[in-house]
């Protein structure tokens, strides 16, 4: 199924653990996707009835607000649901907040850049003192570091 001919994106108020499964692929500790989930604005992407993507935004006291999860259902992969999604979200919260934090493994950096965001600061063992088990990239290497990237709001660097 195209992805833009029935899919749309909506915030999710009540029934956000019925998303657990697949936030799990982004977050797969049931206990670290419970510390946000509750205090997070839930955005689901649904295409055709189906839930395909979904992501956790935090607001802080600071400003700024968090991209605590982006998860994209696994036959979705590689279509577009991500970047779709990360595109709505800059759209939302660049009036709302300072600016956009997002945590990822190394594998993530490159995809967050290509939206404006840049490399902040790393949280070195975060992966490895934070989870039960050993969180893994694609390429099956191990997680070590978390690595946080900013988007500054009104930086002039456009959404793509």
């Amino acid at each position: 199924m195209p992805m833009d001919v029935c899919c749309e994106i909506r915030s999710v108020e009540e029934g956000k653990l019925r998303f657990l499964p697949l936030l799990l692929l982004a977050d797969p500790c049931e206990r670290m996707v419970s510390r946000y989930l509750d205090a997070g604005e839930v955005f689901v992407m649904e295409c055709g009835g189906e839930a395909v993507c979904v992501a956790v935004v935090v607001r802080g006291e600071d400003g700024e607000c968090e991209l605590k999860n982006l998860a994209v259902a696994e036959p979705w992969q590689g279509r577009g649901c991500g970047s779709r999604m990360v595109r709505f979200l800059l759209d939302r919260f660049a009036p709302v907040a300072k600016a956009m934090l997002v945590g990822t493994a190394d594998s993530g950096v490159p995809f967050y850049e290509r939206f404006g965001f840049e490399y902040a600061f790393r949280v070195p063992g975060f992966f490895t003192e934070n989870y039960p088990e050993p969180v893994v990239e694609e390429d099956g290497r191990l997680c070590v570091d978390m690595l946080y990237c900013r988007k500054v709001f009104g930086s002039g660097v456009p959404v793509v």
